[in-house]
């Protein structure tokens, strides 16, 4: 029987394990192992076909492509039996990690709830280490507020003047312990002496505090915002402020000059008055130095609010002292001189100024409000001031029917004065008549003594 080693070249080729990994079809296989054995005449003509060789090449192939086929099935199940050996190797593999990670995870429990004892523990630690913190510097505050009471009551207060005149937080410390010696002193009467330390430590409170207001007016004098805000907090800290606020209000260029803005000179225009008096005049005007002086109070607020904003470390405290200053002293003061004048010229005069100050003052408030609004209203407690400033300065001209009384005098003066120029018309005309008559009569009369007497 033909063998394998038989074969030629090409037809062992073919029949190789590759061949048949490159997806080769039925036919073309057929025609690779017939492909020589076509005999062929000298005429070119294809001659009878001789079976032998197609046979022993069948044959021949036929036991290769059956040792092919036992190779594969050989290599088959030693795949299959390592397959199986892999996958309980690996289940034993994910076993065993399954293992191991149950115990990490026990491990990693039992190792957090450690952690949280630790922490626990730690918290408790540094909650115990704060107390006794705070303590000790409690402790060390009062041992110094003991020393500097002791200084007074000997009556040598070296030990906190050497704050005082050192850095701006040096004067706070100062500040703050003096505040605190002052409760201490008022509730101490049982020692000997205590009287005189409080009387000691109450003149150096003074003195503290009118050396800060010094500082403040010159740091104030000289724009010097940063120790303007310096001084501010410390008398805050001091005693919450009030006195470095009544003295940057008190002291503000805009009201020394208020002598010069409510002078009465400012009135006196005739013309001005004779269109209030006159009720054919459409839209009397209103004062134009109360108007100035409104203009005035909005560019100051404007002005004034940056300032305080940047210096004071409750800029809302400065502002309503400031904004009932300017109301209460300023705007009250001109209204109450302009409705005065008003008022001796003429009761029409006088509701036409009341009414033009209340649109005035109304558009004010509003403009106020807008100011302020962004930064230094946030809780609108600055609008309900200026609504409630507006409201009390025209409250004692409209209280207890005030103001309809007004009206009402108002329109019989009105009333009373159209009646009276046409009674005035009337009877001038009247006589008039009565003297053309008395004319016609005479003429009548002399014309009958001529006649006569002819």
């Amino acid at each position: 029987m033909a063998t394998l080693y038989d074969l030629d070249p090409q037809t062992r080729e073919l029949l190789t394990l590759d061949t048949f990994l490159k997806q080769i079809t039925v036919k073309e296989f057929v025609e690779g192992l017939t492909a020589d054995h076509t005999i062929q005449e000298s005429n070119g003509r294809t001659a009878a076909i001789n079976p032998k060789p197609y046979i022993r090449t069948f044959e021949a192939s036929l036991e290769a492509l059956g040792r092919i086929s036992a190779e594969l099935n050989s290599r088959e199940q030693k795949i299959q039996y390592d397959a199986r050996q892999a996958d309980a190797a690996h289940q034993r593999t994910v076993a065993a990690t399954a293992a191991q990670c149950h115990d990490l995870t026990n491990q990693f429990s039992d190792l957090d709830l450690l952690v949280s004892e630790v922490a626990s523990t730690t918290t408790s630690l540094g909650e115990a280490v704060d107390l006794v913190s705070r303590q000790r510097n409690r402790a060390a505050s009062s041992q110094f507020i003991i020393k500097c009471y002791i200084s007074f009551l000997e009556n040598d207060p070296s030990v906190v003047e050497s704050m005082r005149t050192g850095s701006f937080e040096d004067q706070r410390q100062c500040a703050i312990t003096v505040r605190q010696l002052l409760k201490i002193a008022r509730k101490i009467n049982n020692i000997p002496r205590a009287a005189v330390a409080r009387e000691n430590i109450e003149k150096y409170a003074e003195m503290v505090e009118r050396e800060l207001l010094k500082t403040f007016d010159k740091a104030y004098r000289s724009a010097d915002m940063n120790s303007m805000k310096a001084v501010a907090g410390i008398l805050t800290d001091f005693n919450g402020g009030v006195s470095v606020i009544q003295i940057f209000v008190n002291q503000h260029d805009f009201f020394i000059m208020k002598d010069k803005l409510l002078h009465e000179s400012v009135i006196e225009d005739d013309n001005l008055w004779q269109k209030l008096c006159d009720p054919s005049c459409e839209n009397p005007p209103f004062d134009t130095a109360t108007k100035e002086l409104l203009e005035e109070i909005r560019a100051t607020v404007k002005k004034e609010s940056l300032i305080i904003k940047r210096v004071f470390p409750h800029p809302d405290s400065v502002l309503r002292v400031f904004l009932q200053r300017l109301f209460a002293q300023t705007i009250q003061q001109r209204i109450e001189l302009i409705l005065s004048h008003a008022k001796s010229i003429s009761t029409l005069a006088y509701l036409r100024t009341l009414q033009n100050a209340h649109s005035e003052i109304g558009a004010l408030v509003e403009d106020l409000k807008a100011i302020l609004k962004p930064d230094l209203d946030t809780g609108g407690g600055l609008s309900m001031l200026l609504d409630q400033n507006m409201q009390d300065l025209f409250v004692p001209y409209i209280e207890n029917r005030q103001y309809i009384e007004t009206e009402k005098r108002n329109l019989q003066e009105l009333g009373g004065a159209m009646l009276a120029r046409f009674n005035n018309y009337h009877l001038s005309r009247k006589t008039t008549k009565n003297h053309k008559l008395l004319n016609k009569l005479g003429t009548v009369t002399g014309r009958e003594r001529w006649a006569k007497n002819k």
